[in-house]
C-alpha cells in the first residue's frame, strides 16, 4: 500500500524553510497561476506577525525556549503593533529589557532576519506538539 503524501502540508513546509522575502515572491508567482492555491498556502503560512495570536499563557511557554535578546532583537524587524502587542504581556522588567535591546545600537538586517527565524523554528515545533496555537479565528476561544 502506498502513503499518501499532503502536497499542501510540505509545501508550507518548504515555505517556512524561506525567508519572508522569497516566500513572498514564490506565493505570488503561485498566485498568478492558480490563485486559490496561493490563499490556501497563506491560510496555512504560519508567519512571524502571526505571533499577534499568542495569548500570556503561550507566550510565556515560547520565552522558555528563547532568550529576551533573540525576541528584542527579532521584534526590530517587526510592524510596530505586533511589538506592542507582544511587550503588553510582559512584566515592567521584562519590557524594559527588550525595549532596551530594541532601542541599542543599530545591527546588519540580516541578524534580525536569523532572530527571526529562530523564533519561527521554536514556534513551530510547539505548534507541531500542540503546545501553543495560532488562531487566526478571533472569535475562537482557548481555554
Amino acid at each position: 500500500m502506498k502513503k499518501k503524501i499532503d502536497g499542501l502540508k510540505q509545501a508550507v513546509e518548504m515555505l517556512q524553510g524561506l525567508d519572508l522575502a522569497a516566500q513572498q515572491s514564490l506565493i505570488a508567482e503561485i498566485a498568478r497561476k492558480d490563485p486559490e492555491m496561493a490563499i490556501k498556502l497563506k491560510q496555512n503560512l504560519v508567519t512571524f506577525d502571526d505571533l499577534q495570536y499568542l495569548t500570556v499563557s503561550m507566550m510565556k511557554r515560547l520565552l522558555q525556549e528563547i532568550d529576551l535578546d533573540v525576541l528584542g532583537l527579532a521584534l526590530r524587524g517587526a510592524n510596530k503593533d505586533l511589538s506592542e502587542h507582544l511587550l503588553n504581556m510582559f512584566s515592567t522588567n521584562m519590557r524594559r529589557d527588550v525595549e532596551d535591546i530594541l532601542k541599542g545600537k543599530p545591527r546588519p538586517l540580516s541578524e534580525v532576519l536569523e532572530a527571526q527565524k529562530k523564533i519561527m523554528d521554536v514556534v513551530h515545533r510547539l505548534r507541531e506538539k500542540g503546545e501553543i496555537i495560532l488562531s487566526k479565528d478571533k472569535s475562537e476561544k482557548y481555554v
